[in-house]
């Protein structure tokens, strides 16, 4: 597996609404911000719908749109586990990411798988980075036996 740095970002919660479960409960937010890359960048507004679980994990689930200096437009999904860092009550975050573009330019992100890795600290605000993870093992090698 061979990870290549595509974006970094920081993200604003600008809505967020809670609903307690007890245990557990259910965030709705809306969050805006901004992809700096190379190859990604953008102005990006996201829908996240997390799930806390009973112990304190929450589970980001963000679907959102970023829109290219260009006016491209390229879908974006992230979905991971966000745990609570207790010397200061921020949130670390891994999660997976996916894109979709029926911009030429972006097209390549249909078919590619992405990492994230980030922080959420106390006023809400979300800094990290994004990379491609790409697949080193079977690309080059003979047909698999038996498909």
């Amino acid at each position: 597996m061979r990870l290549t740095a595509l974006a970094e970002f920081e993200l604003s919660y600008t809505w967020m609404e809670y609903l307690d479960f007890a245990p557990g409960g259910q965030y709705l937010a809306i969050v805006d911000g901004a992809f700096t890359g190379e190859r990604l960048a953008g102005e990006v507004r996201f829908l996240n719908v997390p799930v806390k679980r009973p112990d304190n994990v929450n589970m980001p689930a963000l679907k959102g749109v970023l829109t290219t200096s260009s006016g491209a437009k390229v879908f974006v999904e992230m979905a991971g586990v966000s745990l609570l860092r207790a010397v200061d009550a921020a949130r670390v975050c891994t999660a997976s990411v996916l894109f979709r573009s029926a911009n030429a330019d972006f097209a390549w992100l249909n078919n590619a798988f992405g990492l994230m890795e980030g922080v959420l600290d106390a006023s809400n605000t979300a800094r990290g980075r994004i990379f491609l993870c790409e697949n080193t093992v079977g690309l080059d090698d003979s047909p698999a036996h038996g498909r």
